[in-house]
């Protein structure tokens, strides 16, 4: 689900003819770039007309500000996804990016409540989240596949979480995680500044330079990369310490969303993450995870969220919802690089 490729040169072919070929060819896909942005559309017209109180102002920013947490965990994982690759046995995946976001979330709280101040504190968070990275990475990269590299960091860090809060809620006051959840910056809420300053870096960090460009590069082909002179392993290592600190930030945000760390709150992300991910690329034009993509998905699945759960349909359906829709993306694109292979 990378960006770049290529077109192939059949023989007798010129490079402008192929091109021009591989062009004609994506431009079906390239409509269905659109589809993400009408479903939104259509998923608000239902939402408004099904429950009165959806356009409320504050219900608006109530689901930004849900989907800040998700769509900053999601940052992380595209960046994952697109350096790894899209197989997501082999390639690209990280299983413990929403344990991670729980971690990170518990442990500045608990670090709060033992009067560090929250400048330090959230540098002990975040330092910690990258030591987390740094480790998938490091493992991956010396061979071990990433499904199961994450799974099981998913299973310490789970249970790290469970040791530092004992098992319970652990309430946060201070003013700085107060104003994140109820502060605003000339009318927008502070969660959602924090969300388009953090979309802002990360977008012209994989879009306008050449590390991005490079990540991609590694995604699409890894032994043309280092043919190329890539450090094919440092992108790889460095991917997974970005996707860990971003799943921090996003930890932050949800202790400060709850005034409180729970301990089960990363395993009940996961699912949104994901979907927020890999749903991303209903709003490609290339049917590829990308960023702005990964912004607009979780903007959906926070809308999709908070409509269901205002039309009272039981959270069991709604995860039942979720579920379905990932297999569905995945089905797509499936079918679309068996598509681009032939």
């Amino acid at each position: 689900m990378t960006a770049l490729s290529a077109p192939p040169v059949v023989p007798g072919q010129t490079p402008s003819a192929a091109a021009e070929s591989a062009t004609k060819r994506r431009r079906p896909v390239s409509r269905l770039g659109l589809i993400g942005y009408a479903i939104v559309v259509i998923e608000v017209v239902v939402f408004a007309v099904a429950s009165p109180g959806f356009l409320d102002p504050a219900n608006l920013a109530t689901i930004l500000t849900q989907s800040a947490v998700y769509a900053i965990a999601a940052f992380g994982l595209s960046i994952v996804v697109v350096t790894g690759g899209e197989d997501v046995v082999r390639g690209g995946i990280d299983l413990s990016i929403g344990a991670v976001l729980g971690f990170s979330g518990a442990l500045v709280a608990v670090l709060l409540q033992a009067e560090l101040g929250l400048p330090l504190a959230l540098l002990i968070g975040l330092g910690a989240t990258a030591v987390i990275g740094l480790v998938n990475g490091l493992v991956v990269v010396a061979g071990i596949r990433p499904l199961l590299v994450t799974l099981a960091m998913m299973s310490i860090v789970t249970s790290l979480t469970i040791v530092i809060t004992n098992n319970v809620k652990v309430p946060v006051s201070d003013a700085g995680l107060v104003w994140l959840r109820s502060g605003h910056v000339v009318s927008v809420p502070a969660a959602v500044v924090v969300l388009l300053l953090v979309f802002a870096v990360v977008a012209v960090a994989t879009g306008r330079t050449s590390w991005g460009v490079k990540n991609a590069a590694v995604g699409q082909n890894p032994t043309a990369a280092r043919v190329a002179g890539i450090d094919v392993n440092r992108h790889i290592v460095v991917s997974y310490v970005l996707a860990a600190v971003l799943a921090g930030i996003a930890g932050v945000l949800m202790t400060s969303r709850l005034s409180a760390a729970l301990p089960g709150i990363g395993e009940q992300s996961l699912i949104d993450i994901l979907l927020a991910t890999f749903l991303s690329i209903a709003f490609s034009r290339r049917l590829v995870v990308t960023i702005t993509g990964t912004l607009f998905s979780a903007v959906f699945v926070a809308i999709l969220t908070n409509g269901f759960s205002q039309l009272g349909v039981p959270s069991q359906w709604i995860g039942i919802t979720k579920g379905v829709l990932i297999l569905l993306v995945l089905a797509v694109a499936a079918i679309r690089e068996r598509s681009v292979k032939r």
